[in-house]
């Protein structure tokens, strides 16, 4: 019995990672909001859509299912899965994405943004865009959304001091150079996302989660190749199909 339930072992091993092979490449479609029809599996983010991260399955899993529920299209870059080295991994959502959502939705009725300042006489100045004159310190930004049968529009303000990201003391990167764009950058996808929190709800931009989205969409989305595997029940070799053809159900 000891020499059977031995050798039932490696078999039984196969078995496990036959099945965990196959969770890997099961693949999720569903249609974006741009009307693309989109065929996304756990191994495609953790090949193509982020190599080299060493993203865990379990994060690749809820990327997925953040990408399927919200219908987003991350070949067209709408979402990313950003990971630094041990550190969780991040779900992030292009600025972009939130202004176009919000546009397409029927109550919407427009928005506006700017800043709030601080000027020499002491007071503060609430005011639309990003322009900060000599002599004024920037405090904070403001947005709001104006949604249809509201009786007031959606409100958001927030403190740069609260949301800027710093480097060695320093502000970090676009938050020293254009603090006005980011902080008002702030204000409006969080008005935006109170809004409408039924297409926007759970996704968070690269600036509310300390990151820079410039860095993000600098390096390409790598092309899949086609890599023969073996199948760990039969041992037989099985040329995959084209897998770039998956990503996009192509219409005659």
């Amino acid at each position: 019995m000891k020499a059977a339930t031995t050798a039932a072992r490696p078999a039984a091993k196969q078995s496990l990672v036959a099945k965990a092979n196959t969770a890997m490449d099961k693949k999720v479609s569903y249609t974006d909001l741009a009307g693309n029809n989109i065929d996304l599996s756990m191994s495609m983010i953790k090949s193509y859509l982020c190599p080299g991260s060493n993203i865990s399955d379990a994060e690749a899993y809820m990327f997925l299912s953040l990408c399927q529920y919200q219908r987003l299209n991350p070949f067209t870059r709408e979402a990313y899965c950003v990971k630094y080295g041990s550190a969780p991994a991040t779900m992030i959502v292009g600025k972009e994405t939130y202004t176009k959502r919000a546009a397409s939705h029927p109550k919407f009725q427009g928005m506006k943004a700017g800043i709030v300042v601080l000027k020499p006489d002491g007071s503060l100045d609430r005011r639309v865009g990003e322009l900060v004159l000599p002599g004024e310190t920037l405090v904070a930004g403001w947005a709001k959304v104006f949604v249809k049968d509201y009786v007031e529009p959606i409100e958001s303000e927030v403190s740069l001091l609260e949301r800027q990201q710093m480097k060695d003391g320093k502000p970090a990167s676009k938050w020293a150079t254009s603090p006005a764009l980011m902080i008002r950058k702030c204000a409006l996808v969080a008005a935006l996302r109170e809004a409408f929190p039924d297409i926007l709800g759970g996704m968070y931009t690269a600036e509310e989660q300390g990151l820079e989205e410039q860095d993000i969409t600098a390096a390409p989305i790598q092309q899949p190749v086609d890599v023969a595997y073996t199948d760990m029940n039969t041992g037989e070799v099985i040329e995959p199909e084209d897998v770039e053809a998956s990503f996009f159900d192509q219409e005659e």
